[in-house]
């Protein structure tokens, strides 16, 4: 597989590491607008950490795969990962902690609010079915073996 390929190079796989720390990082930052770090970790569920750590994975594999893209040379117009980009503003935007105060309540009015966090978990999965949807459209689950 492509994205396999890649993430074994000296210059992807770093790529996605590095974007996949700093998702994990900046992440309970908006989720808390910087406030009570540890709280969140202690009220988020296991299964919305799980979320949140699968979540950070795919958005640094994902944009490993699209830097990939971009540079390689083309011959006709490369698929968008528009799919992509919306999953991780989606999942980004979702409360995984329902105590804390997410950046989306910043934005979008307290009835919205609550309807992110009660739908929480539906609304990072569908995120992250995005990201996979995005890794698709960008070829990453093709086989390199055809590719050659």
């Amino acid at each position: 597989m492509l994205i396999i390929d890649i993430l074994k190079t000296k210059a992807y796989g770093p790529i996605a590491a590095v974007s996949a720390a700093i998702m994990l990082i900046a992440y309970p930052y908006a989720q808390t607008l910087g406030y009570n770090i540890d709280l969140w970790f202690e009220i988020i569920t296991p299964f919305n950490l799980a979320l949140y750590m699968i979540f950070s994975a795919l958005f640094g594999i994902l944009l490993s795969l699209q830097i990939y893209n971009l540079r390689q040379p083309k011959a006709c117009r490369l698929k968008s990962a528009g799919s992509g980009a919306a999953g991780s503003f989606i999942s980004f935007m979702a409360i995984q902690c329902p105590g804390c105060i997410s950046i989306a309540s910043l934005f979008l009015p307290i009835a919205t609010t609550t309807v992110l966090a009660i739908y929480n978990i539906w609304i990072t999965l569908a995120g992250i079915g995005l990201l996979v949807i995005g890794l698709y459209l960008l070829g990453g689950f093709k086989n390199t073996e055809t590719m050659k």
